[in-house]
């Protein structure tokens, strides 16, 4: 009978559905350990180089630039003695023991190294234990006193800081032999007050502890959720009553699909034979370790950070999970801003929820366009839209000119008795600064340049010049065919907090029809008005856009110049007069 039992399907089907449970156990653990292991060195080396970069900041510049100044000397015991007692050295030292008092459990060695001619060579300027080592009597080989060489030949990334100036963790981990520890090095420069000269690169050690404290936490919860699941695998395979081949294959391939980390695939129960019953414990082993997969995904996400995948994709990061606090990069971009005009009389006449429904209806609109030219939302600032076009120049004016043609089907369409509403745009193109900001708790993606205030200062110097849309300079001189555009010069306006004039110039293919035709006919005399007013030839200037307001008396621009020229016809015109007009905070 026991020999027959142990031949039977049925005990084959315990053994094999067992030797399943526990290889799907044992894989999960497997991945769900190197996922939050990966993820905690992560957060490990992300902490170490907050920490170094922060502490290279608190180091008394000036102190330490008189400390630099002597190390580059050849000294005898006695004058190294004499530093190690100096205010300046004392001054250095309690700071990095400050900076090691951050995480006194974690930060194993914090010094500061200066570099000297000899690439692979360094010397000490204030190790965060001398003084604590000489009071103790340690033995003066034991000590990294100020002025004492280091070979540091075989430290790449250390080198790489002296070389580049910016501050790097190492990729691994290192194993102490003596301390049977694994730690990891952080670098950080530090530079002078002015932030030209490299006095020194702060070096940090922070060792893995709790790290591994974590890991042991969750392998201790890991092994409790992997007993229950087998367990239950064991007893649902004991429930198991006869072999059904088709019933045998489904499962198969259900088991494959749990392979491949499908945790919701389950058994469509057709019977209530021993087939049905089998696939309800299939379903209810599915069901515990899908449980147990998210309760380790939700540990691996409490390390986690929130950042919009459109941030994610522009930094080049695969995943959120490769989002760190501190990430950033700098990238060459158009960034648009439109704002509906008069929106505040507008929305007074509404209640809140048509204030809703309006904004809601009109940028409902307005997000497809955007990314119909390749361009990114940034954020909504109530009725004003900032968006971001990181690939050509054109698309960001293609938007604009699309966003008025939008405006122009959206006042059609809208219920009688509705004001039409109006937008500007402006567009300006430079470098930005993706990167995330925040805290260990919450943090977020953000854009970082003047290009964005410039773009905002563009956008609100619409309702000046009365134009639909505005575009800077920079963003002209990346258009592969202006000639596409109808496009003219409206001013030179020297910008709040900038230091260089910028150009602005109007696109006005959206234009009604009838402005359209006047700006076209008038074109030439308008650009000859525009050269002879920087040639500063006003008179002549006045004449020509005279001509242009005669013609069409509504042009801004044109009546704007005329002001500007018989202005200065009639007082005269500065000095260092470059032909720019100051403007005012948007």
């Amino acid at each position: 009978m026991t020999s027959s039992f142990f031949a039977s399907l049925r005990f084959k089907l315990i053994a094999a559905f067992f030797t399943l449970g526990v290889a799907i156990s044992a894989t999960l653990g497997y991945f769900a350990h190197q996922i939050l292991s990966e993820k905690l060195f992560r957060e490990l080396r992300g902490s170490v180089g907050n920490i170094s970069v922060l502490g290279a900041d608190l180091i008394d510049k000036d102190a330490l630039a008189r400390l630099a100044v002597l190390n580059a000397q050849t000294m005898e015991a006695g004058k190294v003695d004499d530093v190690e007692k100096s205010a300046d050295y004392k001054n250095i030292y309690d700071r990095l023991n400050h900076i090691r008092d951050t995480e006194k459990e974690l930060i194993r060695f914090v010094y500061l190294l200066s570099p000297t001619a000899n690439e692979n060579t360094a010397k000490y300027l204030v190790d965060a234990d001398v003084l604590a080592l000489k009071e103790e009597g340690a033995s003066s080989d034991d000590i990294s006193h100020f002025n004492s060489d280091l070979d540091i030949s075989e430290y790449a990334d250390m080198k790489a800081v002296f070389r580049d100036k910016k501050p790097l963790v190492e990729n691994e981990y290192v194993y102490d032999e003596e301390f049977k520890i694994h730690s990891v090095s952080g670098y950080a420069p530090v530079m002078s007050a002015d932030g030209k000269t490299l006095l020194a690169v702060l070096g940090l050690d922070m060792a893995d502890t709790e790290v591994q404290a974590a890991l042991a936490e969750v392998t201790e919860k890991s092994v409790i959720l992997a007993a229950v699941s087998l367990m239950t695998s064991l007893l649902m395979a004991i429930l198991i009553g006869s072999y059904l081949t088709q019933g045998i294959i489904t499962l198969d391939r259900l088991v494959k699909s749990f392979a491949e980390r499908d945790f919701s695939v389950r058994f469509k129960l057709k019977s209530n034979d021993e087939v049905g019953r089998l696939g309800h414990s299939f379903n209810t082993m599915a069901e515990t370790i899908q449980r147990y997969s998210a309760q380790l995904e939700a540990l691996v996400e409490a390390y986690g950070r929130f950042v919009p995948h459109d941030l994610i994709r522009m930094m080049e990061k695969d995943s959120i999970l490769d989002v760190q606090l501190g990430d950033q990069m700098q990238k060459e971009m158009s960034v648009l801003f439109s704002d509906i005009r008069n929106f505040t009389s507008i929305s007074e006449a509404m209640s809140p929820k048509e204030n809703f429904d309006f904004i809601n209806s009109y940028l409902s609109r307005v997000g497809p366009r955007i990314r119909a030219h390749s361009g990114i939302i940034d954020k909504y600032i109530g009725d004003a839209v900032m968006a971001l076009f990181p690939k050509r120049a054109e698309d960001s004016i293609e938007c604009a000119l699309d966003m008025q043609r939008m405006v122009r089907e959206y006042n059609a369409a809208r219920k009688p008795g509705h004001p039409a509403i109006k937008i500007g745009i402006g567009v300006h193109a430079g470098s930005v600064m993706l990167g995330t900001i925040g805290e260990d708790q919450r943090m977020d993606g953000t854009i970082i340049s003047d290009a964005v205030n410039l773009a905002s200062r563009v956008e609100g110097m619409t309702k000046k010049y009365n134009a639909q849309i505005l575009i800077s300079d920079s963003v002209r001189n990346q258009l592969t065919q202006p000639q596409n555009y109808r496009m003219r010069l409206v001013d030179k306006v020297m910008v709040v907090g900038k230091s260089t004039p910028t150009m602005l110039y109007e696109i006005y293919d959206m234009d009604e029809s009838e402005e359209i035709e006047h700006k076209d006919t008038t074109l030439h005399i308008y650009n000859e008005g525009v050269s002879a007013f920087y040639q500063k030839d006003f008179e002549e200037a006045s004449a020509l856009f005279e001509k242009v307001l005669a013609a069409y008396p509504d042009d801004v621009p044109a009546g704007l110049f005329v002001e500007k020229c018989k202005k200065f016809i009639r007082e005269g015109y500065p000095a260092d007069w470059d032909g720019a007009s100051k403007a005012e905070s948007k």
